[in-house]
């Protein structure tokens, strides 16, 4: 687990395949950037954004296939 995927997941709670996903989210969606010159205050509040794409992501992907 990378530390961003450490730090992903202590503040949002999420398992690790979403912290994975987050982690991504940040990177191509949020920053559009590597996540190392962030600070750790930017990468917390990115975090909890990503979860939230993440997770309504997640949640209109199963309306479709219900």
């Amino acid at each position: 687990m990378s530390t961003y995927q450490q730090i992903i997941r202590r503040v949002t709670n999420c398992s690790d395949a979403e912290a994975i996903q987050i982690e991504d989210v940040m990177r191509n969606v949020i920053f559009c950037s590597t996540l190392d010159w962030q600070t750790r205050e930017e990468l917390e509040t990115a975090a909890r954004l990503g979860c939230k794409i993440v997770r309504q992501m997640a949640s209109e992907d199963a309306q479709l296939t219900t």
